[in-house]
């Protein structure tokens, strides 16, 4: 693998090979001598923190109250979970803790060691949407992945930035973007990798005809989304809306958004979207796909609506000399209490996750067509 390049110099290859504007669609796109990020033909301009490493290609015209409240709540987790951690991290703490991040998803049957190829992505072009703490961008790259990142949230592209950079292996970029309009052509990427955000957008099926769009033929899409008919969800989060009432007065997406993934503590704003999916639903999410593959897992005894029942959990497992994995630190801010044996095999009948391998077809080597709006 070739040595990595200064930022600079990447985001100039990228502005050649892979950037499209986020207004008009276009790929004609240049860097003023104030490093800005221009668009030739509608003139829409983009900012770039050379220091932080980000350039942003969000467009204001598609932003929306939803948006801003998803950028808010998952702004506040991550000064939650994460800013102490980011505040002090050295490349030789990230490469530990990476090993440690390994073996904990290797222990978890998670996504990103059972349907993401580590062993095979050397020189592959990874897109990881939804970077977050930049734990899994980082793990890619150790592998040898060119991977290029992406997030809504500023406070997240910062720390994707910041931890790529402590990466001595493969190649990394991150971006603030959309999901939903992603900034990159057709066909540019061998992988597209996102766990666990797809669902939490204003729209996910405009998400997937964007992951689609963005894969090259052949490319693999290896998915995280939630499932339906699971125990967090019918034992869980069901009984809480009908409790709290929310069940009959909001649309599912934004009752099962205020009751998922945590409180706010800086800024008030609760999750706005949570959506769920049937094993039919995922099916027709990726009817355009070949080859997909749908695995269940994630499931722990602490899973139903009954309070302190994870303090119990962890208090019990501890008591038999099972202690939380360190891996946890990167992507849940503290020790994580892994799954047991018995967990593991029921998370295969009534896990909270699909985790989803798709190809797209060979065959495939038009243009998506663009449905998006073009700037006026």
């Amino acid at each position: 693998m070739n040595a990595s390049l200064s930022y600079a110099d990447r985001l100039k290859a990228d502005v050649e090979t892979l950037l499209r504007c986020s207004g008009c669609f276009g790929s004609s796109l240049s860097i003023t001598d104030q490093f800005t990020l221009c668009c030739d033909s509608c003139g829409v301009t983009y900012p770039i923190d050379k220091e932080a490493e980000i350039c942003s290609l969000l467009i204001s015209y598609r932003n929306t109250d939803t948006k801003e409240n998803i950028r808010s709540f998952w702004g506040d987790l991550y000064k939650q979970l994460y800013a102490d951690i980011d505040g002090s991290i050295t490349s030789n703490q990230l490469s530990d803790q990476l090993s440690d991040l390994e073996d904990m998803f290797v222990k978890r049957q998670h996504l990103a060691a059972v349907e993401m190829p580590l062993a095979d992505l050397a020189g592959k072009k990874v897109l990881d949407i939804g970077a977050g703490s930049g734990a899994h961008s980082c793990l890619f790259r150790k592998y040898g992945a060119d991977i290029v990142a992406v997030d809504l949230t500023p406070e997240r592209v910062l720390s994707t930035a910041k931890k790529l950079s402590l990466v001595a292996d493969g190649q990394g970029i991150v971006y603030q973007a959309d999901a939903e309009h992603l900034p990159f052509r057709e066909s540019s990427f061998d992988i597209v990798y996102s766990n666990g955000v797809l669902h939490h957008s204003e729209n996910t099926e405009k998400c997937l005809d964007e992951v689609y769009r963005v894969l090259r033929p052949g490319g693999q899409a290896i998915i995280m989304l939630y499932a339906r008919h699971s125990a967090v969800f019918w034992l869980n989060i069901f009984l809480r809306g009908l409790l709290s009432l929310r069940f009959f007065y909001q649309k599912e997406a934004h009752w099962v958004g205020y009751l998922t993934e945590g409180k706010p503590k800086f800024r008030g704003k609760r999750n706005p979207v949570t959506r769920i999916f049937s094993r039919g639903k995922v099916a027709t999410l990726f009817s355009r796909f070949d080859e997909v593959s749908m695995r269940r897992s994630s499931f722990q005894l602490d899973n139903f609506a009954i309070p302190k029942l994870t303090q119990v959990r962890c208090w019990v497992y501890e008591s038999l000399g099972i202690n939380p994995h360190p891996g946890g630190i990167l992507v849940y801010g503290r020790p994580y209490m892994c799954e047991t044996p018995f967990e593991l095999r029921l998370g295969k009948l009534i896990g909270w996750c699909w985790n989803i391998k798709a190809r797209k077809p060979i065959s495939d080597t038009g243009s998506a067509e663009e449905n998006d709006e073009v700037a006026p």
